[in-house]
């Protein structure tokens, strides 16, 4: 029989990227539901927007970041600062959900004694309970997970995300589009690094297959919003071509939930996309196909070219159509 925490338990996430806060997402919730008192405490980095995204999530009840730090002593001055939130937020019980040694670390020197991580590496001797096979450390971290919450017999139903977006904050996003046509595409055309990301040229290419039907609201990054005006929108001769890199990462979740079709790059957009539940054409080249979601349609370079670009127009064009999301198919290729 499990037993229920009555103090706060806390979940360190130390991965950086919203993506890596969608893939953790079921597991975080599944740890509310059988090892807590059906709500936690997060610790994620602020690179994952993790206050603004989880806000309406009701089993999260509060997420406070830690910094990555740098340069001398980081890891030593890291955790300290990890000590000084955990003692904050009088923590009973922590899940590392990864290998690092320092969170589990500083648990274990304010005394709390139900401290649970992968075990992989060095964190092995600051941890309790089951911990994975030596043999599971280089394999995907959704693996990773899934395998863990296997050795502690906690059920997790799917691993579907499921983000929860505030009615108000998708009807404001509708209500502000409200003039242009359907059906919506969000093209996610920023990644991490250049290597996974699709040619700019190619996008537009895919908007002019569809002679100008719907709107194409093309996402990058903040720092990126000049350069999708002038190699995106600037060079589309078609009507309907909306850059909003300029919303909040919360607003382009928000405004993703209305949308009929995303198709973009291996990045934190893709997978939010996937989460709110729209259709998303993923696309890969130096990554591995992502497949926890049944709304990711990934499209993958060839084995022997992992370049991005080698993924063609017309094999994103095809599957849009494929996806039913628009009446009449793209013209096509000369």
């Amino acid at each position: 029989m499990n037993t229920v925490a009555t103090e706060p338990t806390v979940v360190y996430l130390p991965h950086p990227g919203i993506g890596d806060l969608m893939w953790h997402l079921p597991f975080i919730r599944a740890l509310a539901n059988h090892r807590s008192n059906g709500t936690i405490t997060l610790l994620a980095r602020r690179t994952t927007h993790a206050q603004a995204l989880l806000a309406n999530d009701p089993c999260i009840t509060r997420v406070d970041y830690v910094p990555y730090l740098s340069g001398p002593f980081r890891h030593l001055r890291e955790l300290f600062v990890t000590m000084a939130v955990l003692r904050r937020l009088h923590a009973q019980s922590l899940w590392v959900l990864d290998k690092i040694s320092r969170p589990a670390i500083a648990a274990r020197l304010l005394g709390v004694h139900d401290v649970f991580g992968f075990g992989l590496g060095s964190q092995q001797r600051w941890v309790h309970g089951a911990t994975l096979a030596q043999d599971l450390r280089d394999a995907h971290q959704i693996d990773k997970l899934v395998a863990f919450f296997e050795l502690h017999d906690i059920p997790v139903d799917s691993t579907e995300p499921g983000l929860v977006i505030d009615s108000s904050a998708i009807n404001d996003q509708r209500i502000r589009f409200e003039e242009h046509p359907r059906p919506w595409v969000m093209l996610g055309v920023g990644a991490r690094n250049h290597i996974r990301r699709w040619p700019h040229a190619s996008y537009c290419q895919v908007i002019e297959r569809f002679d100008g039907a719907g709107t194409w609201f093309v996402l990058g990054g903040l720092d990126e919003i000049d350069i999708v005006d002038r190699e995106i929108v600037a060079r589309s001769t078609m009507p309907n071509v909306v850059n909003i890199s300029h919303l909040q990462i919360a607003q382009a979740a928000a405004l993703a939930s209305s949308c009929d079709l995303f198709v973009g790059n291996d990045s934190g957009p893709m997978n939010l996309a996937a989460a709110v539940g729209v259709p998303t054409i993923g696309l890969f080249g130096v990554t591995a196909a992502l497949r926890y979601s049944k709304h990711i349609h990934p499209l993958s370079s060839p084995a022997n070219d992992q370049r991005m670009s080698a993924i063609t127009v017309d094999e994103v064009a095809d599957l849009a159509m494929r996806l039913a999301v628009f009446d009449k198919p793209p013209y096509s290729s000369p």
